[in-house]
This record gives structure tokens, C-alpha cells and sequence, in this order.
């Protein structure tokens, strides 16, 4: 009886340290004084659905004693676009901005994420 009752609180135990995955933000936004940005904000290519373009991401953050910033994709926990411990900056990307993508700006000291915005659809109608 007691092998069972020390295997099930093992299991609860190890469920319990199980991180879940982030999720995506449902709405783009910016906490007090941080300014975040994609220039440009949606593909001047209207003629194929799902164009993927190149913009340049742009951030700035109040200023602290230390900088801790990532630029991530999709998610919290999503993949890496950039590092940083400037307040303010720019990074050009790729060809692979496509509407939708998301964009978030992670605060490491403060443990937070601090801004999120997804990458526009097509301007053209």
C-alpha cells in the first residue's frame, strides 16, 4: 500500500513540474512605454496568397540598469528571432514575415512579455 501511495505522489509530483506550452497572444499589444513595431506591417504582394515578405523589427523599452530582451515568434516559448540588451533597436528579417506570424517582445528581468503584434495580411482588396 505504501509503494502505491509513494508512486502516485512521484506522479503527481513530476505532472505538476510539467511546463504546458505558451500560447500565441489573442490581440496585439504594448505595455506603458514600449514602443513595438514591423515596417512594413503587411506584404505589398496581393497577387499570391500566403506572400512572405522582409520587414525590419523595431523596439524600445523604458530604460533600466539592465536590459534583458528577446524577440521571440509565434509564442512565449516560441523560437528565437533575437537577443538583446539594448533599450532601443532594429533587426531587418528574412523572406519569411507572412501574415499572421506573431511577434512578441519578452522582458527577462521583469519576466514578462511586454508587447506582441502580429504581422499584417496583404493591404490589397
Amino acid at each position: 500500500m505504501r509503494s502505491v501511495l509513494l508512486v502516485s505522489g512521484i506522479l503527481l509530483l513530476s505532472a505538476c513540474g510539467r511546463e504546458q506550452p505558451q500560447t500565441a497572444p489573442v490581440e496585439a499589444f504594448q505595455k506603458d512605454g514600449v514602443v513595438f513595431k514591423l515596417d512594413p506591417q503587411s506584404a505589398t504582394d496581393c497577387k499570391t496568397p500566403g506572400a512572405r515578405y522582409r520587414g525590419t523589427v523595431q523596439w524600445k523599452v523604458p530604460a533600466a540598469e539592465k536590459i534583458d530582451l528577446e524577440l521571440r515568434l509565434r509564442a512565449p516559448d516560441g523560437q528565437v528571432f533575437l537577443g538583446t540588451n539594448q533599450a532601443m533597436g532594429s533587426q531587418e528579417t528574412g523572406d519569411w514575415v507572412e501574415p499572421g506570424l506573431w511577434f512578441l517582445l519578452l522582458d527577462h528581468r521583469k519576466g514578462e512579455t511586454v508587447a506582441a503584434f502580429q504581422a499584417g495580411p496583404s493591404p490589397c482588396q
